[in-house]
């Protein structure tokens, strides 16, 4: 806090209440001598010598007016300074406490991202499983034939398995399973290759890769049966890898080690 750091309208009212109350110091002196003098010389004292003291009083109220104002001029300027200052001062504290908030933010997702790139890696090893089942073929019936009428390719019914992976995933296997509804053979035994033809149902020949979201995209696979009598069971895996720890992989280097005799 600076005593002397006054507004100019402040200081000006200051220097006008000082010179006014010297004034009035140097009337009422000057009054009060000039009585005692004439009481000495025993002359009466007159109505204009008596105003003398009167205009002093006057004047030492103007300037206890004007003071006073000069010092509720100067506190109140003074209070909003502080004011201002403490206002600053909050903005600041804010300001950072903001910014170690947005840092322990940042910290806080960049542990988080490893920790999801490992559940990532652990569930892709693991493989996403799609499950479908295609009933029996109804094929178009043959007019004017007394033949039973059968099912072909161009009438199988399709479908696609499709499982969802990470957007920046990379599929690193892909495994097909078929097989009859009611065989009690275990999907281990019942894997396939892409195009493979088992009789009645194959899977497509090649996956495909389509966007799901901003985070996923699906792979998926089509699948026919034209069995008229008997529904099929289809399997998707998918298995894959992050495309980071896929980069790690790839970077790696072993570096061969000499020992000592």
């Amino acid at each position: 806090m600076n005593v002397f750091d006054l507004d100019d309208r402040v200081t000006a009212a200051a220097v006008a209440a000082a010179g006014t109350i010297v004034a009035a110091l140097i009337q009422l002196r000057a009054a009060w001598r000039k009585e005692v003098s004439e009481r000495a010389r025993g002359v009466p004292i007159s109505k204009k010598s008596r105003r003398g003291p009167v205009l002093a009083v006057i004047l030492l109220l103007v300037a206890a007016g004007v003071g006073g104002f000069a010092l509720s001029q100067y506190l109140l300027g003074q209070s909003g300074r502080d004011s201002a200052a403490l206002r600053s001062e909050m903005q600041t504290q804010l300001a950072q406490i903001s910014a170690t908030a947005e840092r322990l933010e940042r910290a806080a997702m960049n542990d988080r991202v490893p920790a999801r790139r490992a559940e990532d890696d652990l569930r892709g090893a693991e493989g996403v499983t799609v499950t479908a089942t295609v009933g029996p073929c109804r094929a178009r019936a043959v007019p004017a034939s007394d033949a039973a009428p059968g099912c072909s390719e161009q009438d199988a019914p399709r479908v696609m398995l499709c499982g969802s992976v990470p957007s920046s995933a990379v599929v690193t296997a892909l495994a097909l399973y078929a097989r009859p509804e009611d065989s009690p053979r275990p999907w281990a035994e019942s894997r396939v290759a892409p195009g493979q033809d088992l009789g009645r149902a194959r899977f497509a020949d090649r996956p495909i890769e389509r966007a799901e979201s901003d985070q996923t995209k699906q792979v998926c696979t089509g699948f026919s049966a034209w069995d008229a009598e008997q529904a099929y069971s289809a399997r998707l895996v998918v298995k894959y890898t992050s495309s980071n720890t896929l980069r790690e992989v790839s970077h790696a280097m072993v570096v061969p080690t000499s020992e000592e005799r």
